[in-house]
């Protein structure tokens, strides 16, 4: 398996975890960059620790905010329209939707293209 096709499988859990350390992150910095004076003498410790990193602390946490919250919301948003999709017994409905339950199941992962197999097996779509 590569290591890209293992990412995306996944990828809820990667994006997950981005967004959370980046949260983390852009707190820590922010506190030390604008808040310094205002809180407890423990928590600006922790955020004096990084000393002059912070500024990139700050840079970097933002943009994994945005890169792993936006794919955390895409991951979510395809599942879901997976399962919206994959709900028709219909084989007319399930043919015109083809196309897309197959990009989307590519980009989910292995499970999902197996679901996706089945439901063809089920249906009698080759």
């Amino acid at each position: 398996m590569s290591f890209m096709r293992n990412i995306r499988e996944r990828l809820l859990i990667v994006s997950g975890s981005i967004f959370a350390i980046s949260m983390i992150g852009l707190t820590i910095s922010s506190i030390y960059l604008f808040f310094r004076d205002a809180v407890p003498d423990f928590l600006g410790n922790i955020a004096s620790a990084p000393g002059n990193w912070n500024y990139w602390i700050l840079l970097l946490s933002g943009l994994g905010l945005m890169v792993g919250g936006w794919y955390f919301y895409d991951t979510v948003k395809k599942r879901r329209k997976f399962e919206d999709l994959m709900e028709t017994n219909s084989r007319s409905k399930f043919m015109r939707n083809l196309p897309e339950l197959e990009d989307i199941a590519w980009y989910l992962g292995k499970e999902y293209e197996e679901r996706l197999e089945e439901k063809k097996r089920t249906l009698r779509v080759k």
